[in-house]
């Protein structure tokens, strides 16, 4: 396959990347002109490496690329200080800038694979932005279904080795891992369903490869089914790491509009052939050996 992919130097975007190389197929990964390289830079005599500068660039970056999927992983969660314009640059502008590139090419259609969210667009705005842009490429396939097929993937709560360090399931490791006297925690009743990273990377590829067996706008649950409370993986991360940290939950309170239950339905994705290969307490120990013991 021809690949276009985004925020390669992601945690999830370098994992696709890495997989689709050793894979042999034909990949082109779209990275902003600041974005580090560390994660990929051992990929780059393999792959081609993209750093556009404008609009118009990207549009005929997708052009000349003629991919046959595009995978959008790239994406601003607000983390870091983004205003509320760059977070809806990254998550709807870039995205139907690439639209605008397939719509604007020549050939058969284009698969789009979307990396889209599981929250409700009031939690906050970077689950607004991931919402808007899942309804603009539903409603632009179904105009134009023979250039254009757009499956948006609700991907659940992601873990694994390298990931960063401000997410939540990162965060508890590394407190845990190393012994911080306290660890403030809310409630965590909350339902998660928490998937390991390599589980993700295989759901994507089956996605692709099976791309026909899907409609021109589908979207596809990715997540490991089962949906414990948040409370049970910082148990489980505590315990295997031999922790000393001392566990305050109900330290912190529940933000607005916090949702207490997020849990695939995996039906679809077993239907493409897709199984997990990774129980909660597996993807954690996988996770503590490649993280901390390399």
């Amino acid at each position: 396959m021809i690949i276009l992919l985004t925020g390669a130097t992601g945690f999830l975007g370098s994992a696709l990347a890495k997989h689709w190389t050793q894979a042999g197929h034909q990949l082109t990964l779209l990275v902003r002109p600041t974005s580090s390289l560390r994660r990929v830079e051992a990929l780059l005599p393999a792959v081609q490496l993209a750093k556009c500068a404008s609009d118009s660039d990207i549009v005929q970056l997708v052009q000349n690329t003629a991919p046959d999927v595009i995978v959008h992983t790239a994406c601003a969660y607000g983390r870091q200080g983004e205003t509320a314009l760059q977070v809806f640059d990254a998550n709807v502008r870039l995205g139907m800038l690439l639209v605008n590139g397939v719509s604007a090419g020549a050939g058969g259609r284009v698969g789009f694979i979307n990396t889209g969210t599981v929250l409700e667009s009031s939690v906050s705005n970077y689950a607004l932005s991931k919402q808007q842009f899942s309804q603009w490429g539903d409603a632009l396939a179904q105009q134009n279904p023979a250039r254009l097929q757009f499956i948006n993937i609700r991907l659940q709560h992601m873990y694994g080795p390298g990931d960063d360090p401000s997410k939540f399931t990162s965060y508890v490791l590394h407190a845990c891992q190393q012994h911080r006297p306290q660890l403030a925690l809310t409630a965590g009743e909350q339902g998660r369903d928490f998937i390991y990273i390599d589980d993700v990377v295989s759901a994507y590829d089956v996605i692709a490869q099976k791309l026909n067996e899907l409609s021109v706008s589908d979207q596809v649950d990715v997540g490991s089914g089962n949906a414990p409370p948040v409370r049970s993986f910082v148990e489980q991360v505590h315990a295997l790491t031999g922790s000393r940290t001392e566990l305050k939950f109900g330290a912190i309170p529940y933000r607005a509009n916090e949702a207490m239950l997020c849990q695939a339905d995996t039906h679809k994705l077993q239907n493409l052939g897709w199984q997990s290969a990774y129980s909660l307490e597996k993807g954690i120990q996988k996770t503590i050996d490649l993280e901390f013991n390399p």
